[in-house]
């Protein structure tokens, strides 16, 4: 930034300078929202793998032994920690020249901005999770395919999925469709898994949508004043305007175990520093963070593209 740049900067008359952005509320981080854990790293990378369960008990014959079973191990997923980093320099004369409090030239303001471009820079990382969940190019599950696949593999042989099939607009007809499909999806021995989905995430063009299913105490969808069962289910609402896709909606259920699920991690969190360039004068501010966001068995969350 320089006194070219910011030319009103040393003209008087202006009444204020304002920032053309709002600020986020105070603690406000949605993408809290989405994943089920946010963990601490001092590794260049974490890496996570699961197992599958055993399957059912046979029958034992009199006088015969019990079978025996193995449990198999399933593919290891890896968190690559991506360094990201933004710094402004200001140059000594327009510091010295300008005549706003309002324009950023001191540490405290520098930071406030470089603060607000690292949280929202988190929130479209995270996000994209689900932005990007139906192809492999910035994210896949533990077994190389899309974090949303109707061919997800079981280790024991099988394959499950937790992507509509055909994809549909949010509606009380495809909501329970994708409810019954992923509340009966099964382990990887063909166990039925107690999935209970308890979050629904829209995009804003579909918020209207959303409420009209989960709140009416009658079917929004007919004249026959039957019950909305829907309502019943008590899902919790996600409006998020991270979501790219208006006419998509997931859903979300609580991981297996700690272990598991959309787990984020911060290696360095965001860090601010300042230091000065001798030759010019230059005052320079920076913030630097490690983060990463990934997730191997995506057995909590199911997608809808909409049609």
């Amino acid at each position: 930034m320089n006194r070219t740049q910011f030319n009103k900067s040393v003209v008087p008359g202006l009444f204020s300078f304002a920032v053309s952005s709002y600020r986020p509320k105070s603690g406000e981080e949605m993408w809290r929202q989405l994943v089920d854990a946010v963990r601490p790293s001092r590794r260049a990378y974490e890496e996570s793998a699961y197992y599958g369960a055993l399957g059912l008990v046979p029958v034992k014959a009199e006088g015969v032994g019990i079978s025996y079973s193995d449990m198999a191990q399933g593919p290891t997923k890896r968190w690559t920690h991506i360094t990201y980093g933004l710094g402004v320099r200001i140059t000594e004369e327009l510091i010295d020249d300008t005549l706003y409090g309002e324009i950023p030239t001191e540490m405290e303001s520098i930071s406030r901005e470089l603060g607000s471009s690292s949280r929202e820079t988190i929130e479209v990382l995270t996000w994209d999770l689900i932005n990007s969940g139906t192809a492999t190019t910035s994210h896949t599950a533990g077994d190389a395919l899309a974090i949303f696949s109707a061919s997800h593999t079981l280790l024991n042989g099988g394959t499950w999925n937790n992507l509509l099939s055909p994809a549909a607009d949010l509606s009380a007809t495809s909501l329970q469709a994708a409810l019954d499909d992923f509340e009966t999806t099964v382990d990887d021995t063909g166990k039925i898994q107690s999935i209970r989905a308890n979050k629904i995430f829209v995009a804003p063009a579909n918020a209207w949508k959303a409420k009209e299913l989960l709140n009416s105490a009658y079917d929004p969808e007919t004249a026959n004043n039957s019950i909305n069962a829907i309502k019943e289910r008590n899902l919790a609402l996600v409006v998020s305007p991270y979501l790219t896709d208006t006419d998509a909606f997931t859903l979300k259920a609580d991981p297996p175990s700690a272990n598991d699920g959309l787990i984020a991690f911060m290696r360095r969190r965001p860090t601010f520093a300042r230091d000065g360039d001798f030759g010019t004068g230059d005052a320079l501010f920076k913030v630097t963070f490690r983060h990463s966001v990934e997730v191997n068995k995506p057995s909590n969350i199911y997608f809808s593209a909409g049609a």
